[in-house]
């Protein structure tokens, strides 16, 4: 399963996605990941979650994300549920359109792993292109 958070900047998405990955602390079947391009949300994300800043393994682009996505889960068979916040300014996106080509690898990771991804997009709903709709 894929699902977004979204909204304009500043909305509440971050501590949204903080507040759902708390919530999912004591349900996963394994571990749960959360990662962001901020050191300042570590506090908050409880400690059982396992939390990457992306700017500390230099992570500056759509295919870096998803080498590296893959070698997490290459290297930890438990990884249930990742959690990936501020997705177009971590991969350099133009705007949200630019995500479809991560999308459909996240996908076949998603339906190859049994891994939930949840990601959060900087945009408003009327913004929100075809290729996130289609995960709704």
């Amino acid at each position: 399963m894929i699902e977004f958070v979204y909204g304009a900047k500043g909305s509440g998405k971050t501590k949204k996605m903080i507040e759902m990955a708390n919530a999912e602390v004591d349900k996963a079947k394994g571990d749960i990941l959360f990662i962001n391009d901020r050191d300042k949300y570590r506090v908050t994300v409880d400690t059982k979650i396992r939390f990457i800043n992306s700017d500390n393994f230099d992570i500056k682009g759509e295919e870096e994300l998803y080498g590296f996505i893959s070698g997490v889960i290459a290297g930890n068979y438990d990884v249930d549920v990742m959690y990936i916040d501020n997705l177009l300014r971590i991969i350099n996106a133009s705007g949200p359109e630019d995500i479809e080509g991560l999308l459909k690898r996240l996908d076949k990771i998603q339906k190859d792993q049994d891994i939930k991804f949840v990601l959060s997009l900087s945009c408003e709903e009327k913004a929100v292109p075809e290729c996130v709709k289609n995960y709704q």
